[in-house]
C-alpha cells in the first residue's frame, strides 16, 4: 500500500514536472517571438538617418506594420513602437522644415539689410576723406539719412511682424468706424504723395461699422498706401472705394502704376518678397507681408487684381458688425 502511493506521488511529480517544462518552454518561445517583433521595430527606428531631411508620408510607416502583425499583443505593441516612431519622423522634418525657414529668413533679411549698409559705409567714407564740396556733403548726408530710415523701418517691421507670428501681440476687433480708419490711414501718407504729386481720391461711400483693431487696420491700409506711392508715377492718382457685401466689407485701393504679372499674385503677400516691376525701386518687401498677417489676425482676408503697367488693386476684407 505505501509503495503504491509512493508510484503515484512520483507519477503527479514526474507530470507537475513536464507541466512545468512545457510552460517554460512556451513561456521562453512566446518572450522570444515577442522579442523579435519588439527587435524589428527597433531596427526600423533605427534606420531613421536614412530618412532625415527627405519629405517622407507618414502614413507609410504605419503601413509597414499594419499587414505584417495580427491583431494580439505583440501587434498592439508593435503599432504603438510604429507610432512613436512616426512621431519621431514628423518631429524630426518639422525641425528641418523650421531650421530651413530660420536659414531663408536670416539669408533673405541680410541680403535686404545688405544695400543700405553699403550705401551709408561708402558715403560715410566719402565724407570723411574730406575731399567734397559744401553741395555734396548736403547730398551725402542726406542718402546717409534715407539709409538709416530704411534699416529703421525694416527693423520695426520685423519686429511687429515676429511679434504678430508668435501671439505676442493681441488684435482686439471692435465695432468701429472704417471711415475714421481709412481717413488716419491717408493722413499719414499725404506728404509723400504730394512729393510726386499723387491725388489720392476717396469714392463717396456710406460710413458702416465694422469690426477691427483701428491701429492695426490703419497699420495695413497704410502700408497698401505707401506702396502705391512709390510705384505709382508722378501726376498720377490713388482710388479708394468701400463696397459692402453681406458678411464682410470690401475696401479696394488702386494705384494706377507699375502693376504686376497675374503669375506673381500669390507670391507678393511672402516674406521679402518683390515683384519683378519693383525691382528697380527700393524695398524690403515686407509691407504687404504685414498687411496678409494683420488681415489673417482679426479674421479678414486681402484679395489682389492687377494688369501690368495699367493698373494694381489690393482688396481688403473686413467683417461686418452682426
Amino acid at each position: 500500500m505505501y509503495g503504491r502511493e509512493c508510484d503515484v506521488l512520483a507519477v503527479v511529480i514526474i507530470l507537475n514536472a513536464a507541466i512545468i517544462v512545457i510552460v517554460v518552454i512556451l513561456c521562453f518561445r512566446y518572450v522570444r517571438k515577442a522579442y523579435n517583433s519588439i527587435d524589428e521595430v527597433l531596427d526600423r527606428i533605427l534606420m531613421r538617418d536614412e530618412y532625415e531631411g527627405l519629405p517622407i508620408a507618414k502614413p507609410a510607416f504605419t503601413s509597414l506594420f499594419s499587414s505584417r502583425f495580427n491583431e494580439n499583443r505583440i501587434s498592439k505593441l508593435t503599432h504603438k513602437a510604429s507610432r512613436i516612431m512616426d512621431m519621431y519622423i514628423s518631429e524630426a522634418v518639422q525641425s528641418i522644415e523650421e531650421k530651413e525657414t530660420i536659414q531663408g529668413f536670416i539669408s533673405d533679411m541680410s541680403h535686404q539689410m545688405k544695400t543700405p549698409l553699403a550705401s551709408i559705409s561708402m558715403y560715410a567714407d566719402l565724407l570723411l576723406e574730406g575731399n567734397t564740396t559744401p553741395a555734396e556733403q548736403l547730398e551725402f548726408y542726406s542718402r546717409i539719412k534715407s539709409g538709416t530710415d530704411s534699416l529703421q523701418w525694416m527693423m520695426e517691421s520685423l519686429i511687429k511682424m515676429s511679434r504678430l507670428e508668435v501671439g505676442a501681440i493681441q488684435l482686439f476687433r471692435t465695432c468701429l468706424s472704417i471711415k475714421q480708419t481709412i481717413s488716419a490711414s491717408i493722413a499719414s501718407v499725404l506728404a509723400a504723395a504730394s512729393i510726386k504729386n499723387i491725388d489720392i481720391r476717396v469714392v463717396e461711400f456710406e460710413d458702416v461699422l465694422l469690426l477691427h483693431d483701428k491701429r492695426w487696420t490703419q497699420e495695413a491700409i497704410v502700408n497698401i498706401l505707401e506702396n502705391a506711392v512709390k510705384y505709382s508715377n508722378k501726376d498720377s492718382m490713388i482710388q479708394i472705394a468701400v463696397e459692402p457685401l453681406p458678411l464682410h466689407t470690401k475696401i479696394i485701393i488702386t494705384d494706377y502704376g507699375v502693376g504686376i504679372d497675374k503669375s506673381e499674385w500669390h507670391l507678393i503677400f511672402k516674406r521679402f518678397y518683390r515683384g519683378k516691376n519693383a525691382k528697380s525701386t527700393e524695398g524690403a518687401g515686407l509691407g504687404l507681408y504685414l498687411v496678409s498677417l494683420i488681415m489673417e489676425k482679426q479674421g479678414g482676408y486681402v484679395m489682389v487684381d492687377s494688369v501690368v503697367g495699367e493698373y494694381f488693386t489690393i482688396s481688403l476684407f473686413l467683417q461686418n458688425d452682426k
